[in-house]
């Protein structure tokens, strides 16, 4: 099976949800909304720090010295898209203005959700009949 360019095995969904909980979600459903603010303040890099030894075990020892190194919130995110991607979820990502600033607000997603979707005739009469 393969599991992308970055990872040697694919992670359990008990790691999985143990992973999430380091961002503040409680599953792949959960529908919060996160900034880079929210991680600081949840301590998601101290946390992952903690999971460290756990983290490394399913990165390719290439990519873990790349992404695992001096971690702050960015490549945390970045981490995170990676990890999600294994289960078919992407983040998706909005920009708001917030006091004259611009902040980047991030959910989790099933890919197909964001996939746009075309039926012709036949199938349209199928799926909704």
């Amino acid at each position: 099976m393969k599991y992308f360019q970055l990872f040697c095995e694919q992670p359990t969904t008990d790691f999985m949800i143990d992973f999430l909980k380091c961002y503040g979600l409680d599953g792949f459903d959960d529908t919060v909304e996160f900034s880079k603010g929210d991680l600081v303040e949840i301590k998601t890099v101290e946390q992952l720090e903690e999971m460290l030894p756990e983290i490394i075990l399913y990165y390719l020892p290439c990519k873990a010295k790349i992404y695992m190194n001096d971690l702050n919130e960015k490549r945390a995110i970045t981490v995170l898209c990676q990890f999600l991607k294994l289960y078919s979820y992407k983040l998706s990502r909005k920009e708001r203005i917030i006091n004259k600033k611009k902040i980047i607000f991030y959910k989790i997603q099933k890919i197909e959700d964001t996939k746009l979707h075309i039926y012709n005739l036949n199938t349209y009469e199928l799926l909704f009949k």
